[in-house]
């Protein structure tokens, strides 16, 4: 069987939702969107000051049995060999987005990310294997504030033929990302056969969604393509300082918005995220990689799980620096937590999610690699059990030459690409790097002898013009 990880009882889960259901029922929540307000009125819902929604159980209830299950999800990809069944294929890694500051891979210094970034750093995780979702990890910062997410689309279009999750700030937004990829596939109608980006849909934690993010999730809805729905709030500060409370408001603005997205289009997409974490009262600095956000992982990742949801968890997230022993240890004690309680891990970023670091893209796909391998099912079974050969060897020899070793150490033993286990002779003849060091250098390699543009110079320019009539709209 596979490995689980519980924070949480059956008990408490449903107490969780329960106290969810009662919050959006009598407390309500602020939706900013007209449209949003009348198609929730029309199922009945109660209005009140304009845009406080009161839902009732019965209408979430009603709408949570359109919404597609786990093992009925596929996050399509560009090209078929990419595309992630969340039923047989997880935990799997994306890239997190949105960072703004990047370390150079040259100098070593942080400075502000640019497009040239995002294309270079999108170049790798198409190259890596144990990345499944390019999502863009940057967000340039030189080129035009009001449609950098634009930009972005075009950016992350152009560089892989991996699963993308992007931002959807809007309408706009949404179908000029639709017109770029339709472009790529040749015809809007081949791309809604395969959508192959999913929308970030994100709460205003407590209790409210802003207007470009309810647009965006109606227009995903509408062609269904995958909503990534999460509330992100701060223990004490946007949320209740209690893990339970925090879970239990997260949880009913998750529900709100899967009701609105089945109330637009029954059997829409979605997967259920969530990226609450905690504040440092001492310094005032929110975490991302404290014991909370651990906890909150596990703690949400169950409740996604109970509504039968694939699920999505912020995890390799570090508040380190740079690519160092505390990274190494947020990233097992996160990614741990999400590998054996979702289906998908969001990573890669430094400095609470607002620096990328080159050299980090390859230590996280050996991580995950691992990861993959510590929450795999252990099989039991006559030949596993290996009772014939225990049989066969027991008190006269060793089992290195048995045919049971050949047939199975490959899969039962997994061989890291890059973490060192030689003898120290044999890594100091190699030059004694350190891991920062050994990544660097890697991708170093990987950028100039490896990577490059999945689309050709004519379409790349093509992508950029829809980013550019944007921003002069």
């Amino acid at each position: 069987m596979k490995p689980k990880l519980s924070f949480l009882s059956q008990e408490e889960i449903e107490k969780i939702h329960n106290k969810a259901l009662e919050i959006l029922e009598t407390t309500g929540i602020d939706i900013k969107l007209p449209e949003a307000v009348e198609i929730l009125k029309s199922e009945g819902c109660l209005v009140k000051e304009g845009s406080i929604v009161n839902i009732p159980r019965e209408v979430v209830e009603k709408t949570l049995k359109t919404i597609p299950r786990r093992d009925e999800v596929t996050l399509y990809a560009r090209k078929p060999d990419h595309d992630i069944n969340l039923a047989e294929s997880s935990p799997v890694l994306a890239a997190m987005v949105e960072a703004t500051s990047v370390i150079d891979l040259y100098t070593r210094k942080k400075r502000p990310a640019t497009n040239r970034d995002l294309a270079q750093s999108t170049q790798i995780l198409e190259l890596l294997e144990n990345v499944s979702i390019a999502s863009p990890p940057l967000t340039p910062q030189d080129v035009p504030h009001k449609t950098t997410d634009w930009y972005t689309w075009a950016t992350s279009f152009s560089n892989t033929t991996k699963h993308i999750t992007g931002p959807g700030t809007g309408a706009r937004c949404v179908k000029d990302a639709v017109k770029m990829a339709s472009l790529v596939v040749g015809g809007e109608d081949e791309f809604l056969k395969r959508p192959f980006f999913s929308l970030w849909i994100l709460t205003t934690p407590p209790m409210k969604v802003d207007p470009l993010t309810l647009e965006a999730l109606i227009e995903g809805a509408r062609r269904k393509i995958p909503l990534i729905i999460s509330s992100g709030p701060i223990l004490g500060v946007t949320a209740p300082v209690t893990i339970a409370g925090s879970c239990a408001m997260a949880h009913s603005e998750i529900l709100a918005c899967l009701t609105l997205s089945q109330l637009v289009n029954p059997g829409a997409p979605a997967v259920y995220t969530s990226f609450a974490r905690s504040m440092d009262f001492k310094i005032g600095h929110v975490s991302m990689a404290s014991p909370e956000f651990t906890i909150l992982k596990g703690c949400m990742g169950q409740m996604g799980r109970y509504l039968g949801l694939p699920t999505r968890m912020p995890a390799m997230l570090r508040d380190a620096k740079i690519l160092d022993a505390q990274a190494g240890f947020e990233t097992a004690m996160t990614g741990m937590s999400s590998a054996l309680s979702a289906d998908i891990m969001d990573g890669m970023q430094f400095d609470m999610d607002m620096v990328v670091d080159f050299a980090d893209f390859a230590f996280c796909d050996e991580a995950i690699a691992q990861l993959k391998r510590v929450v795999r099912d252990v099989v039991v079974n006559e030949d596993t059990l290996a009772g014939e050969v225990i049989g066969q060897v027991a008190h006269n020899s060793n089992f290195l030459a048995t045919e049971h070793t050949v047939n199975y150490f490959k899969q039962e033993i997994y061989e890291p690409r890059i973490f060192e286990r030689r003898m120290w002779g044999a890594w100091e003849d190699d030059g004694a790097l350190d891991m920062r060091d050994k990544m660097i250098l890697m991708t170093r390699d990987i950028l100039e002898n490896k990577a490059g543009p999945v689309l050709d110079a004519d379409m790349i320019k093509e992508l950029e013009k829809i980013a550019e009539a944007a921003n002069l709209a």
